[in-house]
C-alpha cells in the first residue's frame, strides 16, 4: 500500500489563496484610504521636506588657527585667576613645582 502525504495539495491551495486574498484586501484598503481621505497637514514642516543647513566653512582656516594657537599658548604661560578658588599658573612653573615637591 503506498504511504499516504500528510499535506493536502487542496489545503496547500486554500491556504495560499487565502493569504493572497488577504494580502489583496489590506493592499487595496489602504490605497483606497490614501486617496480618498485628505489629511491635514500639521507639524513645523506644514509639509515640507526640512531644510538642513550644510557645515559652516572656516574661510580664514590658517589664521584661525593661529589665533587659536597663540591664544591658548597665552594661556598656558600666563598667570591668572579662573574663580574665587582657583588661578592658574604657567606650565613650566607648575611642573616646577611638582618636581620640588617630589623632591622632599
Amino acid at each position: 500500500m503506498p504511504e499516504r502525504s500528510d499535506i493536502s495539495p487542496r489545503g496547500l491551495a486554500v491556504g495560499a489563496v487565502t493569504i493572497l486574498v488577504g494580502i489583496g484586501v489590506a493592499v487595496g484598503a489602504a490605497s483606497l484610504l490614501v486617496r480618498e481621505v485628505d489629511a491635514p497637514v500639521t507639524g513645523a514642516s506644514r509639509g515640507e521636506p526640512p531644510k538642513i543647513e550644510g557645515a559652516r566653512l572656516q574661510t580664514a582656516a590658517p589664521q584661525d588657527l593661529q589665533a587659536f594657537l597663540r591664544e591658548k599658548n597665552e594661556r598656558l604661560s600666563s598667570t591668572g585667576r579662573v574663580d574665587d578658588q582657583h588661578v592658574h599658573i604657567p606650565i613650566d612653573r607648575a611642573m616646577r613645582m611638582l618636581a620640588k615637591g617630589r623632591e622632599k
